[in-house]
């Protein structure tokens, strides 16, 4: 029999448990829930009487349902007593709330006799917060646009690709012609606006699978996957076109008109780098700018 001391001590831990900031579900081996304390009740949205005896699937979505079990049975079997669920198998956990709505969560499974306890914690805003700070490392904070680390990181791997099916790809540098008038004009606040509004502009003209990146100041590259030599005057003049008729109106209703210089490469053997593709277009926008500007010109080492 269990001694006074004993008892209390149960009692105590059985409070903790309970009361415990983190969501704690038990479970037996047959995956039935037998334990639910009451921060698991205000994560799920279930009350523990209508929880106890259900599956553990009832809280996790039904995509992850035979993944999930399997783990549980392999960890039954390890020699292991307790794991970081994320850590070891390597995966983002979701489990399911009453109402339908998913969420991240951490899990730290213990196992206690022919029990199984779960630690759970709900880390919606951390991923949140990783994802916000993912978004702002890879995209530059004017448009929204990729930034420069960025559109080299893809740009390279588009290359790769390309180099190993044996697919065309192109890219286009431009830039917003006689941009400093501007900016000395009305001011780098309109400077700033007609860098959004080009941005707008030329996502509006390429397709899905191709991206653009802001290379600095008013300078943007554009990649072109499974565009070649003949296709890529086609896109670049799209561009052109599109920015020189769509007026740029101010808040202010001031109509600032501007165009833009296009220069392009395609991806050749004699240009099978990143960095010669790059330059060589950078050759094509020097060459559009000397011609007189709003133009595209084509450059082919």
């Amino acid at each position: 029999m269990y001694s006074k001391t004993n008892i209390h001590k149960v009692e105590f831990f059985r409070q903790i448990v309970e009361f415990a900031s983190d969501s704690i579900v038990a479970i037996d081996t047959d995956l039935k829930i037998i334990f639910f304390n009451k921060e698991a009740e205000k994560t799920f949205g279930y009350s523990s009487d209508e929880i106890l005896g259900k599956h553990l699937n009832t809280l996790i979505p039904s995509r992850f349902h035979e993944s999930h079990n399997n783990y549980v049975t392999q960890f039954a079997k390890s020699g292991v007593i307790a794991r970081l669920m994320n850590e070891t198998a390597n995966l983002e956990v979701m489990a399911l709330r009453r109402d339908g709505s998913e969420f991240f969560v951490e899990i730290s499974i213990i196992k206690i006799k022919e029990a199984f306890v779960s630690i759970v914690r709900d880390i919606t805003n951390r991923k949140a917060f990783e994802e916000k700070l993912k978004f702002y490392a890879e995209r530059d904070y004017l448009t929204g646009v990729m930034n420069r680390r960025k559109t080299e990181e893809t740009g390279s791997k588009e290359l790769e690709r390309a180099k190993r099916f044996n697919n065309p790809f192109s890219i286009l540098v431009l830039d917003i012609d006689h941009f400093k008038k501007i900016n000395d004009s009305y001011g780098h606040d309109i400077g700033d606006l007609a860098i959004i509004h080009l941005t707008s502009v030329v996502q509006n003209v390429i397709r899905q699978i191709d991206s653009i990146g802001r290379w600095g100041g008013e300078e943007f590259v554009i990649l072109l996957p499974e565009v070649d030599d003949q296709g890529i005057s086609v896109v670049a003049e799209k561009i052109r076109s599109a920015v020189e008729q769509q007026p740029f109106i101010t808040k202010t209703k001031k109509n600032v008109d501007f165009t833009i210089s296009i220069g392009g490469s395609t991806y050749s053997k004699s240009n099978a780098s990143w960095e010669s593709i790059l330059k060589n277009a950078d050759l094509g926008l020097y060459k559009a700018k000397k011609n007189g500007r709003n133009r595209f010109c084509y450059y082919d080492s």
